[in-house]
């Protein structure tokens, strides 16, 4: 159901069969009953049963062109393309009717024989009375040969290598999904019982320091029926899912979600009417900010087939359900007149790889890139190139945080089935690397986990960027940072001082180091202090950027939440300047913010403002992280 291979139904009478039959008059009444009971087995699909009679009959009649494309089409269903291009060359040598070009030129391109596709394809468009459509098709065709042709004469680099064994067994596995630190694979396994039908179920294998553990069902989720074509969240909280005909679903395919409690998975939920249609829809993949879900789906409105959509996750419930907006197609620069499947956004939410069978590749499901701009649009589409693109089927792309290492299933070693391989992404098709936040969160003197709410904005794309989640039963969470960018990072929950910290990305355009963090909340408590590091001041000037907002209303919130709270606030600097000056500097700040406080309708009865200029440092002035760390406003307890 959800193997690598993209299933295509044909018709079962070529059109060449049809016009040959038509001039057949001169073949013998026996000659004629033996091809049409060769014809009547193709009908049924019986190949084997057909092939035989036509044999029978060529053996006899050698020049019997309506039998020799009978059989070109028998193995065009068998997808044995090699035989049936042989056929169609032998027909060639009865006749040189221009339809036989045409399907010569398909059975070529599907083999990877451009140059010899190319050929037939010119061949064919120099007939006169083609239709328009046919012209159109064969010019799309023409496409992709000379592109095919180009990127095999300039190959990008490709070494593909087979996980362990811990991963890979005489199974199938396919459909790799690995979480954003890189700690989490999740992935399809195809199992064959003895004397029970195939059965598709998700693994789960944990990276340490020896590599991939061994891969374990996840039990919560698998059924006696088919899971597959999953995408994991980045925190590895959330995985979605494709299941077919489940009762109380929508279409032949839905989607489906399971949350991870940090012990188990819930039970999985039918993601509903406004993702699922009463058509095809599968094979998800959601953004690292849980706001963006992108799948495949055969419903209507769509551009051609198989089309890529996305909808928006409003609000995820206590209670483990999903409100949604209405999905929207992701627009014909997307998607085509062909097949659209296999979407896969990396972690920076830019870099979009999604498979298609329409737009200019090497044949087949061929992999491409697309750019999603600052205004939602999609730049126009990349071929991976060759040889990760092939005439064969590929898909199921899944690439890491750092934008370096791909996964994928193939089939590439005899005595082996479909195994999942990483690989190096070549530099020209590699998504701009992302880093991340992981921190845990305790209470600063039991030691206890804290269930914090989590605030993480990003500062350069203004306030209204943000995203708020609540740490798991371990008190632990991971948030996506992508580069180019700084960020506002608070934690907080009731009883508690909030907790503030910042990551200044904005001038990085290399991989950062990834954040590891304790976090230990302090209890409200008279003496008890926290550091603000996301209120910023002009350079040498107590006057507050509007960068510094989402901060101090912050602020503003937890001192209307604790109305009772007495508190001083305290400016700090790091030694740049001299002493006086830094100390009179730091007095201004503070007073700066109390002035903000005071508008925003804390009583001035509950404020006090005091500087330290250079005298409290947190980190070394001899550094430029140091110094930021110490240019920082200080929230003391005075009274409770």
């Amino acid at each position: 159901m959800f193997q690598i291979s993209v299933q295509y139904k044909y018709l079962l009478i070529s059109i060449f069969i049809l016009m040959f039959f038509l001039t057949g008059g001169q073949n013998s009444a026996k000659t004629q009953q033996q091809f049409e009971k060769a014809l009547q087995y193709f009908k049924l699909q019986e190949y084997e049963n057909s092939i035989a009679e036509i044999e029978k009959l060529l053996k006899k009649t050698p020049d019997y062109v309506d039998a020799i494309l009978l059989q070109a089409d028998v193995y065009h269903e068998m997808k044995k393309t090699e035989l049936e291009i042989e056929a169609l060359e032998n027909a060639l040598r009865y006749s040189q009717r221009a339809l036989i070009f045409y399907r010569l030129g398909k059975a070529n391109f599907s083999a990877g024989s451009y140059e010899k596709a190319l050929f037939n394809f010119e061949k064919y468009l120099k007939e006169k009375g083609i239709p328009d459509a046919r012209k159109t098709e064969v010019q799309h065709y023409i496409a992709s040969c000379l592109f095919a042709i180009d990127t095999i004469r300039n190959p990008v680099e490709f070494n593909p290598e087979r996980l362990s064994e811990n991963i890979n067994t005489i199974n199938d596995e396919y459909w790799p999904s690995v979480s954003l630190d890189g700690g989490k694979l999740v992935f399809t396994r195809l199992l064959r019982p003895v004397g029970g039908l195939p059965n598709e179920d998700f693994f789960i294998a944990e990276f340490d320091s020896d590599g991939w553990g061994r891969a374990s069902p996840v039990l919560e989720i698998n059924t006696p029926e088919n899971e597959g074509a999953q995408a994991l969240s980045a925190d590895g909280s959330l995985l979605f899912f494709t299941a077919c005909n489940r009762p109380g679903g929508f279409g032949n395919c839905d989607i489906y979600y399971s949350f991870f409690n940090g012990k188990k998975w819930s039970t999985p939920r039918n993601a509903g009417n406004m993702i699922n249609s009463g058509s095809w829809d599968a094979q998800p993949t959601i953004t690292s900010d849980n706001r963006f879900l992108y799948f495949s789906s055969g419903r209507a409105g769509g551009k051609g087939k198989k089309d890529i959509w996305r909808a928006e996750i409003i609000t995820i419930n206590d209670n483990g359900t999903i409100k949604w907006n209405h999905p929207q197609n992701a627009g014909s620069v997307i998607n085509t007149a062909g097949d659209e499947i296999s979407p896969f956004i990396h972690p920076n939410n830019k870099s979009f790889y999604f498979v298609s069978d329409f737009h200019p590749g090497m044949g087949g499901m061929d992999l491409f890139l697309s750019e999603i701009q600052t205004d939602g649009s999609f730049s126009q589409p990349k071929n991976l190139g060759y040889p990760i693109n092939t005439h064969n089927d590929e898909q199921g792309l899944n690439i890491s945080f750092d934008g370096k290492t791909a996964f994928f299933a193939s089939q590439r070693e005899p005595g082996f089935g479909l195994d999942i391989y990483s690989f190096e992404l070549p530099e020209s098709v590699r998504p701009e690397p992302v880093s991340y936040v992981k921190a845990k969160i305790t209470d600063a003197e039991s030691g206890e986990v804290v269930r914090a709410v989590v605030d993480l904005i990003n500062l350069s794309a203004g306030s209204t960027n943000r995203r708020t989640e609540r740490a798991d039963e371990k008190g632990e969470i991971l948030l996506c940072l992508p580069l180019n960018a700084d960020y506002a990072f608070n934690v907080s929950e009731p009883g508690y001082l909030f907790y503030s910290q910042s990551f200044h990305l904005k001038e990085q355009k290399t991989l950062a180091t990834p954040e590891h963090i304790e976090i230990s909340l302090n209890r409200i408590n008279v003496g008890a202090e926290m550091n603000l590091h996301n209120i910023y001041f002009e350079t040498d000037s107590f006057r507050i950027l509007s960068v510094s907002e989402p901060e101090l209303k912050k602020l503003v919130l937890f001192l209307t939440n604790n109305p009772v709270l007495e508190v001083e606030i305290q400016g700090h600097t790091d030694n740049t300047g001299s002493p006086e000056h830094n100390l009179k500097l730091s007095e201004l700040r503070a007073k700066s913010v109390v002035e903000y406080l005071v508008l925003n309708g804390i009583a001035n009865n509950r404020l006090q403002f005091k500087g330290f200029g250079e005298t409290r440092p947190v980190a070394t002035n001899e550094s430029d992280e140091g110094r930021m760390l110490n240019r920082r406003t200080t929230i003391k307890i005075v009274k409770k």
